[in-house]
């Protein structure tokens, strides 16, 4: 987290001075401890709203903020410099709902959630039909994307979701066990493909969050222009025969959401090579999610370099 507020000259001096690494752990988590207990006294939508409060008008003016309106300039070139800091605004007013809504995301996995989860189903995928038949789900950076794994535990489906180790020890613990309690396996991107393959052959459904960018991905395109984009999805999908399934979610009035499952996607009819059935599958994913971020821009979160850095608007 600590990352979203730091600048790139502190944080190059925090990178030569171990010791400053273990102090701004320490601060950080004793922060977002206290910021996880308040939230959790509140009722969810005023946790939510409170969190979309400060950070609204504490995060336009932060350096990442930088990397918000790259992101954003090149997704969205017709819009306007006026337009473009509107959405900067709500983008980190996402952010910050998001945070304080974690320590709630628990009890959205449950039944009796207040109504506060919407889910739609489309397709007839067997993994929602108590077939013992495993899915990919892949979701993107949207509204609060933690959210489709408590309407996957929901439905009762065993899924593992794939995440990244904090490097803070403090705070990755603290998320580990928020995470753990919403009932979902979790597998360390350290782990890789070898954990994955095992949940798979367990017939333990897999999640993926994969609109950010992969160094080590192939380039596809995402709002037009080139990107390194994880093909691990499509391989797996098609390497295990799984049901490859899109997870849209939607931020509604009152810190309620919809995750909608959408129809698996398959590779088009007439390709043969393994490979071009890979791309075609990742570049489907990649328009799904861009038609996605264009329905709701202000609840993406887009703090990381998605291009080149010498990327131009498409």
């Amino acid at each position: 987290m600590a990352k979203l507020f730091l600048g790139t000259s502190l944080k190059k001096l925090v990178d030569r001075l171990p010791v400053l690494h273990r102090i701004l752990w320490a601060l950080e988590a004793l922060l977002v401890g206290i910021l996880a207990g308040i939230s959790r006294l509140l009722p969810m939508n005023r946790a939510s709203a409170t969190g979309r409060f400060l950070f609204r008008r504490i995060g336009p003016h932060l350096d990442k903020s930088r990397k918000f309106r790259r992101n954003l300039h090149l997704a969205f070139p017709e819009k306007s410099p006026q337009e473009i800091e509107a959405l900067v605004r709500e983008s980190w007013g996402n952010v910050g709902a998001a945070l304080a809504e974690f320590p709630h995301l628990p009890d959205l996995a449950r039944p009796d959630s207040s109504g506060r989860l919407e889910i739609l189903i489309h397709g007839n995928s067997p993994v929602f039909q108590n077939a013992g038949k495993p899915a990919i789900f892949v979701a993107a950076h949207l509204a609060n994307w933690e959210v489709p794994a408590a309407a996957i535990k929901r439905l009762g489906i065993r899924v593992s979701g794939l995440y990244t180790p904090l490097q803070n020890p403090w705070l990755d613990r603290m998320l580990y066990r928020t995470r753990e309690r919403i009932g979902c396996g979790l597998l360390s991107r350290e782990g890789g493909i070898r954990a994955m393959v095992q949940e798979l052959n367990q017939d333990h459904s897999i999640g993926l969050l994969v609109d950010q960018r992969v160094d080590s991905g192939e380039p596809v395109a995402f709002f037009g222009i080139d990107m390194n984009t994880t093909t691990t999805p499509a391989r797996l999908a098609l390497r295990y025969d799984c049901d490859l399934i899109p997870v849209q979610v939607e931020r509604l009035p009152g810190a309620r959401f919809r995750v909608s499952f959408h129809t698996p996607v398959t590779a088009s009819e007439g390709i043969t090579d393994n490979h071009q059935k890979i791309l075609d599958i990742t570049r489907k994913i990649n328009k799904l999610f861009e038609e996605w971020i264009t329905a709701a821009p202000q609840d993406w979160l887009c703090s990381k370099r998605r291009w080149p850095k010498n990327a131009t608007p498409r």
